[in-house]
């Protein structure tokens, strides 16, 4: 439970020591509590400045910062908290101090290894990732769900480093996530954080030109939509491979399927127009799109020289609605061009069907706004955009969300069951950890 440090009582203790035991545990106390304006410390802050405020802000050497630790143990202890004085003298603090001490990055590494291994740090869950740069709404929320932990720690819930314990850690939090709480205006918290980010997804700073292009997009991906019917039949070419994959078929030496499934599937999906059958996968886009998206989503792998479903593409074999989510998750994920391209592709499609050119001209500022331009040089220009847009439809003309109209016919548009797939892009997209400031 937290820890009640008021000055009333930690200041009589630090008189009645030695001038060095003072102190030193002065100035871990004034730290943790800014000299005792927020006297009420949890297990998480106690941690966090044992193991990274006193190595890495308190510019000193390694066995300064040892007597720090050593000095703020024995002032809980005069003060009742042995727990938390064990915690602070203990070989976890001393080998996280030791760890700043030869380099940074080795401290850094010993201080994510001990905060997971506490049981206080939220962890990632199915639920909600948590932001590398988070808005005032997630970081409080991270602040109480942490606490939330700390009560079920001391509840004996679970038991760091324990058999099972994370998955009963996990338990805690998706608990925590899903249930209303009065301080978020009856929100729960996983909704609180994700209007959060949806709200800076469209706010981004020094972007008038996106905000203006998004529109009032929010207002029409503020939920994820339910999974539409007849998805088997939708994704067809996508499970028809991940069947596949489950028999567990050996790759060629260059890593493709063999060349007797390759042709099983261009006749299956009419993907070969010409006489002769093609020789291998790598003469079929559709199929190197297939797998190499099949990958990316996490749905299969390659295992010693065989195709191989993942636990998640096991299940998504099963469950449509898995399949649906796993593949709307793996279309909104990634940082480069081509995802920044299908982001803003999505939004415009949904307004409406529009011609390629119009639609590229379009995207263009937006994208250039947001700093993307070749590495040798020269502006942004509309070719690249266009040569790039390939990459972000081809997937999902497979998975038939998009439609694109055969020359001279310039024209680009969703279809019914690609409107509702874009919702879910966008969403997953909105509500994704944020991973800069900007």
């Amino acid at each position: 439970m937290p820890l009640d440090l008021p000055a009333e009582h930690v200041l009589p203790l630090l008189e009645s020591g030695s001038r060095r035991w003072a102190t030193d545990g002065r100035s871990a106390w004034d730290w943790l509590t800014a000299s005792g304006d927020s006297p009420v410390v949890s297990l998480r802050d106690l941690e966090y400045f044992l193991w990274y405020q006193l190595p890495a802000k308190f510019l000193t050497d390694l066995d300064q910062h040892c007597r720090v630790a050593m000095a703020l143990a024995d002032l809980l202890s005069g003060l009742g908290y042995e727990e938390a004085a064990a915690l602070s003298r203990g070989p976890v603090t001393m080998r996280v101090l030791a760890g700043w001490d030869t380099d940074r990055s080795r401290g850094y590494r010993a201080l994510r290894k001990a905060l997971e291994e506490s049981g206080v740090e939220p962890p990632d869950t199915d639920a909600l990732a948590w932001s590398a740069y988070m808005g005032m709404t997630e970081s409080t929320v991270f602040d109480m769900a942490s606490a939330s932990l700390e009560r079920a720690l001391s509840e004996g819930r679970f038991t760091p480093r324990s058999r099972g314990w994370k998955q009963a850690q996990a338990e805690v939090m998706r608990g925590f996530l899903i249930t209303p709480l009065h301080s978020l205006d009856e929100r729960t918290p996983q909704a609180a954080v994700w209007e959060e980010r949806q709200e800076f997804w469209v706010e981004r700073l020094r972007r008038p030109l996106r905000r203006a292009f998004l529109g009032d997009v929010r207002k029409r991906i503020r939920r994820m939509p339910h999974t539409p019917d007849g998805i088997r039949d939708r994704m067809r070419p996508l499970l028809r491979l991940l069947e596949i994959a489950a028999t567990n078929p050996p790759l060629t030496q260059a890593g493709y399927l063999p060349p007797a499934i390759v042709r099983e599937l261009v006749d299956e999906f009419g993907w070969w127009d010409w006489d002769k059958q093609p020789r291998s996968e790598a003469d079929v886009p559709q199929i190197m799109t297939l797998r190499e998206f099949a990958k990316v989503a996490g749905l299969t792998r390659a295992v010693r020289g065989h195709l191989a479903l993942t636990r998640i593409g096991r299940r998504a074999v099963s469950v449509p609605a898995a399949l649906w989510e796993r593949v709307s998750g793996a279309l909104a994920a990634g940082e480069d061009f081509a995802d920044a391209i299908r982001e803003l592709l999505l939004v415009r499609l949904m307004q409406g069907p529009g011609e390629r050119g119009v639609i590229e001209a379009a995207i263009l500022p937006v994208l250039a706004e947001a700093g993307w331009k070749p590495s040798n040089g020269p502006e942004l220009n509309q070719d690249m955009v266009s040569f790039r847009l390939w990459d972000a439809i081809r997937p999902m003309q497979l998975l038939e969300m998009i439609e694109v109209g055969e020359w001279p016919d310039r024209g680009i548009r969703l279809t019914e069951f690609g409107f509702v797939s874009a919702r879910a892009i966008l969403w997953h997209r909105s509500t994704a950890p944020r991973q800069s400031i900007t």
